[in-house]
């Protein structure tokens, strides 16, 4: 049995704590109570100077993964990706006057194959929120319904609508975009 480490309390220690922020292996161990109020005080950081801080934030040699400073696959970090405000203005003023013209951003990842379908059948390059799926659905509806439209695959051509519709606000709202 660990007794609490707080001062003047008898009660059993269950709640390890590091004793020191340079040596977390070494252990202390408190009751509930004092537990949290250990974690309230803690700084895991106290004592270090601003380089050390900066030191540990750099990738250990048995992970070999990119720290917060290094350039992740040869791309420039954020800071360095715009030499000024004025690049960066013009970066998203050129986004947005694409946006307005119309297009779309490049997929980031590949859409899953019935995603895609429904995207074609919509006549769409990505999947979009409910809103904007919605006029489009009504307007093929009422193209393709077989009380209007009296071509063979007319019925056919509603069931993948109504299909196609399904998929693609099921795809917007696990993905947010709903």
């Amino acid at each position: 049995m660990n007794r609490c480490c707080w001062p003047d309390c008898d009660a059993e220690g269950t709640f390890s704590a590091p004793v020191d922020p340079r040596n977390l292996k070494r252990r202390q161990y408190f009751c509930a109570k004092h537990i949290k109020e250990f974690n309230k005080r803690w700084n895991g950081l106290d004592g270090f100077t601003e380089s050390e801080i900066y030191t540990l934030q750099e990738p250990t040699a048995s992970w070999q993964r990119p720290g917060w400073g290094e350039q992740l696959r040869g791309q420039p970090s954020k800071a360095e990706a715009f030499a000024s405000a004025q690049d960066l203005h013009a970066f998203f003023n050129s986004r947005l006057a694409r946006e307005l013209n119309g297009e779309r951003p490049a997929p980031r990842r590949a859409l899953p194959a019935d995603v895609q379908a429904a995207c074609r059948i919509f006549s769409l390059e990505q999947p979009q929120t409910e809103a904007l799926l919605k006029p489009r659905y009504l307007r093929l509806v009422k193209q393709y319904h077989p009380d209007v439209n009296k071509a063979a695959d007319a019925a056919e051509m509603i069931k993948r609508i109504n299909v196609a519709y399904k998929i693609l606000i099921d795809y917007a709202q696990r993905q947010g975009l709903a």
